[in-house]
């Protein structure tokens, strides 16, 4: 990947990943329950969670991927192909796996900062694979992985914003408003997997540039 690129793709990918605005539903009834004040725990303590466990999968990737014998350029195949299934969820407004839990899966005393709204809302395994897959490509460049963490720390940043206002975004931009920016996200990021894979192929020399 061009390093003209670099920045915007991580940035892009990640906030389309994590879907901040299309899981402004999802916040307003998880967190509709409580009083402002422990709404307003829930939503740090989640987001300092996810900025945690990105910062593991950020600076582990590159060592558990060679350690295991898997490429970048194989990385960024399997991550695109996952990116792609995502897209197409969004596209399709099919509730991701991770998004259809309710409370009935859980008990009553769960931490719902740790889960469902940490993990997997918030950073979830497209999430992963999308650090592991930039991480992966940096290959140990410090300027590289520190510029992927700033961008993912940000990114949940933006998600912490959105879920402390979900209740009035919602009555903004209402289903319909949400719906068409969780479709036009959709098509990006399934342009974004397809380059990915493209990218994966070329770096893998199973295809030249």
């Amino acid at each position: 990947m061009p390093e003209s690129t670099f920045i915007p793709a991580v940035f892009f990918t990640l906030f389309f990943v994590v879907d901040p605005l299309g899981l402004i539903p999802v916040f307003v009834a998880y967190l509709a329950p409580y009083d402002a004040a422990y709404r307003k725990k829930v939503i740090i303590k989640s987001t300092t969670i996810s900025i945690i466990v990105s910062l593991f999968f950020i600076f582990s990737a590159h060592i558990f991927l060679r350690f295991i014998g898997i490429t970048p350029g194989a990385f960024m195949i399997a991550g695109g192909i996952l990116l792609f299934v995502i897209a197409m969820d969004m596209l399709l407004a099919r509730p991701r796996r991770t998004q259809k839990l309710n409370d009935k899966e859980y008990e009553a005393d769960t931490d719902i900062a740790v889960f469902p709204l940490a993990i997997p809302f918030l950073c979830g395994p497209g999430n992963i694979a999308a650090l592991l897959m930039f991480s992966s490509q940096a290959q140990g460049d410090i300027v590289k992985l520190a510029i992927i963490s700033v961008i993912s720390a940000v990114t949940f940043l933006i998600a912490m914003v959105v879920m402390a206002l979900a209740g009035r975004l919602q009555q903004v931009l209402g289903q319909t408003g949400i719906s068409v920016i969780h479709k036009l996200m959709g098509l990006i990021l399934s342009a974004m997997a397809v380059q990915f894979i493209i990218n994966g192929l070329v770096q893998s020399n199973i295809i030249g540039r």
